[in-house]
């Protein structure tokens, strides 16, 4: 499921950038126009019954108030010279949270982008699967994923080079170092006694994160080690089994002893399912989390029940407003603001969609064609070049066969008084 806390900030945004040298452009396409296609997810309250539907709804700007926000970001993107000469045309695709099945979604909304409006580039947001990214490498248009129902994995970065990218994310074949970061900050007691909660999505990446690679360093640590898998949601009706299934999950991990609790990425599925029932259940384990768990959701929904939690961050908009405002100066997100609706939850200009629009400006740049390959070049060359919107510091890093773009965290831990997460001591550490 979408981290929806982290998707939804702040989302109508574009940057001016420079526009002399984008004026002065001239439009590889002989139209003088290209179309990018961007998701958004409708009638989120009702998909999400069951699993704290009130809480994630306060999070949820209304349908229209996003692609209202996309075309803003849009207009300002045109103002500036477009993309390298091209003017960009707006395709939005209205991805229903209720549908009955999450694929024919997917499928219908890569036929509407690649085949019905012959689009440049794709940026998802809403409960896409696997299928959507299968069918975006076929059809050669690349696609930002922002943190869904999928997240794309590493080996879909090396099957599909030029296709998948998540500029400010990162894929669960760096999550190794996790670990030793948490380890570093206290979570695990003397006494350590770990669950796993894994999501199996199909594609393998979560049960091969939390048996071979945390499980194993866990064992190497002379931690015992108990992994639940879940199917994760293919439909609307399937929260309600997810929600099932970690229920048994909670009794599972009580029964073994299990005092840490760690969750594979599932766009905050699983600490959205689990942590609510853990705390009726008066079971109060540590919390390892981390950014693909939907921090802001996870306290919202298990606040009541976390008493220690530690994460590794890699985006701002996990931490409070005020501890935001007194992060370095960023320049995406000051030009960002210019166009960006007011937001109290975070810093005013910081979104995906900024960073959608900005890699496109930086990696079509100078480009001869407006195609994939192009695109590609592009992005691999801008190195540490490219200053994000939603990273700490805006850092970043791109290279040919590495399309995730944060390269820094910063170590987060739980304040059950204010039910949010805070910086443990303001300093980032790299993620190799």
């Amino acid at each position: 499921m979408l981290c929806l806390a982290t998707a939804l900030a702040a989302v109508p945004v574009a940057t001016a950038g420079a526009a002399g040298a984008a004026a002065a452009a001239t439009c590889p396409d002989k139209s003088g126009t290209v179309k990018v296609g961007m998701s958004y997810f409708g009638s989120v309250g009702a998909a999400v019954e069951g699993i704290g539907a009130e809480e994630q709804g306060a999070l949820v700007p209304a349908d229209q108030a996003i692609v209202d926000g996309y075309n803003r970001g849009i207009d300002a993107l045109n103002d500036a010279g477009g993309l390298n000469g091209c003017q960009v045309e707006g395709v939005f695709f209205n991805f229903s949270a209720s549908a009955s099945d999450y694929n024919a979604q997917s499928q219908k909304e890569c036929a509407a982008f690649t085949q019905d409006e012959k689009v440049v580039a794709v940026y998802t947001t809403a409960f896409e699967t696997k299928v959507a990214i299968d069918c975006y490498a076929k059809a050669k248009v690349p696609a930002f994923v922002l943190g869904t129902n999928y997240p794309p994995s590493c080996a879909d970065q090396k099957a599909y080079p030029g296709i998948v990218y998540t500029p400010g994310s990162v894929y669960t074949c760096r999550f190794a170092s996790f670990i030793k970061l948490w380890d570093d900050a206290g979570l695990f007691p003397e006494d350590a006694n770990v669950g796993i909660v894994t999501m199996d999505d199909g594609s393998g990446q979560g049960p091969f994160l939390a048996d071979k690679v945390w499980g194993a360093q866990l064992k190497k640590m002379k931690i015992p080690v108990t992994s639940f898998k879940y199917t994760g949601s293919i439909n609307s009706a399937a929260f309600s089994d997810v929600n099932a299934a970690l229920g048994n999950a909670v009794l599972q991990f009580k029964a073994a002893g299990v005092n840490v609790v760690l969750f594979t990425p599932a766009g905050g599925q699983g600490p959205a399912a689990f942590m609510p029932q853990a705390s009726t259940q008066n079971f109060s384990p540590n919390y390892g989390v981390n950014t693909s768990d939907g921090l802001v959701i996870a306290a919202a929904l298990g606040g009541a029940g976390l008493k220690k939690g530690i994460a590794v961050s890699w985006t701002f908009q996990d931490i409070p407003l005020s501890d935001q405002q007194a992060l370095p100066a960023n320049s995406s997100i000051e030009e960002c603001a210019s166009w960006s609706t007011p937001s109290t939850r975070t810093l005013t200009g910081a979104s995906g969609a900024c960073d959608f629009f900005n890699i496109l400006k930086a990696g079509f740049e100078g480009a001869k064609k407006m195609d994939a390959p192009s695109l590609y070049k592009g992005i691999s060359a801008l190195g540490t070049s490219f200053i994000s919107s939603t990273t700490y510091d805006g850092a970043t890093k791109f290279a040919k066969g590495r399309t995730d773009g944060a390269s820094k965290a910063m170590m987060l831990e739980f304040d059950p008084t204010t039910k949010t997460w805070v910086p443990i001591n303001g300093k980032l550490v790299d993620l190799p």
